[in-house]
């Protein structure tokens, strides 16, 4: 077997992206990997699909070890998975209970001015044309103050939504970012000694 890839390899097995990725690195020369070079780009390329450029020896090998790196992630993760899955549950029962208060407040505001337009469109059946106009007037001056509550309500419940997922998803992606290099170079190293042995 080959020890050197290059992009017409690439092309020949349908790695796609990875075609671009390597030519962009190193045009269409023959590179020989290195266990630098593997560190160097382990979250440029997919050693995942880098697979198929294993032997089958190789290629199990590489995924015992990846099963270690990846209980390994998990271990590094969880912590920082829970604290950001609490975060989300934290802000959605904020923006549920925000909104519900916003809208029984809507519903009840509402409910005086809705019965007093019917009240009104009942008597206006007679005079059906003259008495729909203050009708809806009275309906929307009445209820301009209660939509414009509502509107706000859940423009502040949605700011503090949006808000306080960003905070989370910023803290999860900090916590797992070294996690995330640690295991993009356990594939790339665990991918290089695979190859070494192909």
């Amino acid at each position: 077997m080959s020890k050197t890839i290059n992009a017409a390899r690439l092309r020949a097995l349908g790695a796609c992206s990875h075609v671009e990725a390597f030519i962009k690195l190193f045009g269409e020369a023959d590179v020989e990997p290195t266990l630098a070079l593997c560190v160097e780009h382990a979250a440029t390329f997919d050693w995942g699909w880098a697979r198929c450029l294993l032997s089958a020896t190789a290629r199990r090998a590489y995924n015992e070890a990846m099963a270690t790196a990846r209980r390994a992630y998990d271990e590094a993760t969880a912590p920082a998975e829970r604290a950001y899955n609490e975060a989300m549950a934290t802000a959605e029962r904020a923006y549920d209970e925000a909104t519900a208060t916003a809208r029984r407040a809507y519903d009840e505001a509402r409910a005086p001015a809705q019965r007093a337009y019917n009240e009104a469109m009942a008597t206006a059946e007679r005079a059906y044309d003259e008495a729909m106009a203050p009708a809806r007037r009275a309906y929307d001056e009445a209820t301009a103050p209660a939509e414009r509550a509502y509107n706000e309500a859940m423009a502040t419940a949605e700011r503090a939504y949006d808000e306080a997922m960003a905070t989370a998803r910023r803290a999860y992606d900090e916590a797992t970012a070294p996690a995330e290099r640690a295991y993009n170079e356990a594939m790339a190293t665990a991918w290089f000694a695979a190859w070494q042995n192909s």
